[in-house]
């Protein structure tokens, strides 16, 4: 398989994106390689996962500041080191499509663990498109080794950082101006004048929140040649509503229900 061109994925306006949110999570344990391959075998175009660091500033794969949730372990990732973290069990925990989830009182998988930044760029083949959130920016030394990774994997073109704000966005920026940027910052209120500071930032990709996609807000960011995956749509249902308004990408738990949806849409 080729390597994958996020620009070329969206030059079709009427493809829709499938990313894969942590993963094929609805049906496998959240931000795991298991739940990554399992969206690559369906056909995702993307995977999101988030980035954590641990106690020797190794980028790990973990969405919550705690392991608790997820895991059999306790506390802040950043309490252990990598050994320390690989020991733990990481699949105690499937997203629903409420997208609330549910944390069952045994690891579903005996051998899966939390998996590094690493591990999952040696993992993946270059086919899938990677959508990296970073929840940590500190201590720089954590930050530099995230944005050292991406330029080792030749990321570009085919990888993008999600930050949370623009001050993290160009924290990024004054290691590597080369990086992909998606900012969330206000992704929830997004609007035009939100839409221009993001382009004068220089963001092509952008990530709206679903309670303020609209059929105007998708007219516009088609119109500002923004690349645009929303967050998220898990029904069959939401994902006819979100499709019909005109949105190119979606984030979704459930890939296989998205994929569904867009077949079904074609026949009909």
């Amino acid at each position: 398989m080729s390597k994958i061109d996020l620009r070329k994925l969206y030059a079709d306006p009427n493809r829709i994106v499938i990313t894969a949110h942590r993963g094929f999570s609805g049906r496998f344990p959240e931000n795991t390689l298991l739940a990554f391959e399992k969206a690559v075998e369906i056909g995702a175009d993307l995977i999101e996962f988030d980035l954590r660091a641990t106690k020797d500033l190794v980028p790990i794969v973990l969405h919550d500041p705690t392991l608790d949730r997820t895991t059999d372990g306790t506390g802040s990732p950043n309490q252990y080191t990598l050994a320390q973290i690989k020991k733990f069990n990481a699949s105690f925990f499937l997203r629903t499509p409420d997208g609330k989830g549910e944390r069952f009182p045994a690891p579903l998988y005996p051998d899966v663990t939390i998996p590094t930044f690493e591990e999952v760029l040696q993992t993946m083949p270059e086919s899938i498109g990677l959508n990296i959130q970073v929840y940590q920016t500190t201590p720089p030394e954590f930050l530099e080794a995230i944005c050292k990774l991406y330029d080792d994997y030749s990321l570009y073109n085919r990888g993008y950082l999600t930050m949370s704000t623009f001050a993290d966005a160009q924290a990024v920026r004054e290691i590597n101006d080369k990086i992909e940027l998606c900012i969330l910052e206000n992704q929830d209120k997004m609007d035009e004048p939100l839409l221009h500071r993001l382009k004068e930032f220089g963001c092509d990709i952008i990530q709206p929140h679903r309670n303020c996609v609209t059929p105007q807000l998708c007219q516009l960011i088609r119109r500002m040649n923004f690349r645009a995956n929303m967050f998220g749509s898990n029904t069959d249902e939401d994902n006819r509503r979100f499709i019909s308004m005109g949105m190119q990408g979606i984030l979704t738990d459930f890939p296989d229900v998205l994929i569904n949806t867009i077949k079904t849409l074609r026949n009909e």
